[in-house]
């Protein structure tokens, strides 16, 4: 009898991890059990970006588990006011695409009030704490990180190499090896987009500035037009440096545009930098095959963080990202089939999907940044900032460098531009 009721109760416990198991969402510790594989329903996908097949092919796979589940992306022309009627209709929103600029501007207060809270609704275990934090508002996590961003410059490895010249890790060696390339009479820097100077040196500002007890003070020293602030001096004698070594190819000034045409200039194979963001250096995997001199001769080229003084080249400035966030009114039925798509998504599966297709590295610190060298090298002592929990200064430091970039006109010292940055700023 004893012996009966034990095999009875070992049946009754496996019966038990059977279940468990198969509620689970595949490759997944998906915390929604028993979600029932063939329901049907239509999830929304609101966003900016004007195509994400990344996120189609994604849908495709997360269809392989639910095939009556279709995935619809949206691009909302005037995102914040069309955003807005969605929310207020309460109907075409499920999910909406949210980034670092949109998070600290409360002007879109509104839009994190309609967040749900996904602390208990989802394992992000595979996210790396401290930026899974950026996405907290109100100790709520409403914002889920799925992509990273930060400035930086495509690097044509092998043209380096031709001239015995390496990556370079720091501010010094990447202005030795523009320096290096210049005596050899080739024009190292291709000059895409107008803050340029900005993607250059922003991580070396953000960096100064940070290594203050109180950053916040100092950018405000720093708009106040403070001469004693010594954290920026360095910079800007390496801005000065900069214009002085005249490493700006001619080209530049004759781009169609800072995206496609940029792109499609450092394919001719003969430009070692061009100042981009991790955004736009994702384009360019879809533009290999429409240059005919890329494809005769094919060059090994990556992304590299905008270099910062030595000691500090292993620093990558998180600067915005791609965050999802899931509208909390979605009917009781449908929202655990939300969150299994949002789950997917930041799961290795998902994630791998959407930085080998968009080319660009995800939050998932097992597989986000597989292909991007540099970045995976130094991920590990990355500095997430961004966001509500110190955005403000940074959005405003930010806004300086940008609009320095913009002014520069030849000839002006960086003393200069600087001042005139913060004038302009101050009538804003």
């Amino acid at each position: 009898m004893y012996k009966r009721f034990l095999s009875l109760i070992l049946c009754l416990v496996l019966m038990i991890a059977m279940c468990s198991c198969t509620g689970s969402t595949e490759g997944s510790n998906f915390k929604s059990a028993n979600l029932d594989k063939e329901y049907s329903t239509t999830i929304y996908v609101c966003g900016s970006w004007g195509n994400f097949e990344a996120l189609d092919t994604a849908a495709q796979q997360f269809n392989e588990q639910y095939p009556n589940i279709q995935i619809v992306y949206e691009q909302l022309e005037n995102y914040g006011s069309d955003l807005d009627n969605r929310i207020a209709a309460g109907e075409g929103v499920d999910i909406y695409m949210c980034d670092w600029l949109l998070s600290n501007d409360s002007r879109y207060e509104r839009f994190w009030n309609h967040a749900a809270d996904m602390s208990d609704r989802l394992v992000m275990d595979s996210i790396d704490k401290d930026y899974l934090h950026s996405g907290v508002i109100d100790n709520k996590q409403l914002l889920i990180p799925v992509y990273t961003y930060c400035y930086g410059m495509m690097v044509n490895e092998d043209l380096l190499a031709q001239y015995g010249l390496k990556v370079p890790e720091n501010i010094d060696d990447f202005v030795a090896c523009c320096d290096a390339l210049k005596a050899e009479g080739v024009y190292p820097v291709l000059q895409a987009e107008s803050d340029y100077l900005n993607q250059i040196f922003f991580n070396q500002i953000y960096c100064n500035v940070l290594s203050d007890n109180e950053p916040a003070r100092i950018v405000d020293k720093i708009l106040e037009g403070d001469d004693s602030v010594g954290e920026m001096q360095a910079v800007i004698d390496g801005i000065d440096d900069f214009y002085a070594g005249d490493y700006i190819h001619p080209d530049s000034y004759e781009l169609a545009d800072s995206y496609d045409a940029a792109i499609m200039r450092f394919f001719e194979g003969d430009i070692a930098f061009v100042p981009f963001n991790i955004s736009s250096f994702s384009g360019t995997k879809k533009r290999e095959a429409k240059s005919d001199t890329y494809t005769e001769k094919p060059f090994k080229y990556n992304i590299i963080p905008a270099p910062c003084k030595n000691g500090q080249e292993y620093t990558v400035q998180q600067l915005g990202t791609v965050y999802m966030a899931e509208y909390d009114g979605i009917d009781k039925e449908k929202a655990p089939y939300v969150d299994a798509f949002l789950q997917f998504l930041i799961d290795d599966k998902g994630s791998a999907t959407l930085a080998g297709v968009k080319n660009m590295p995800t939050s998932n610190i097992n597989v986000g940044t597989v292909d991007f060298t540099y970045i995976n090298n130094i991920k590990d002592n990355a500095n997430y900032v961004g966001m509500r929990q110190d955005g403000d200064y940074m959005l405003r430091l930010n806004q300086l460098v940008r609009t320095m970039s913009r002014e520069y006109e030849a000839g002006m010292s960086a003393q200069e531009l600087l001042k005139h940055a913060i004038e302009l700023i101050r009538e804003e």
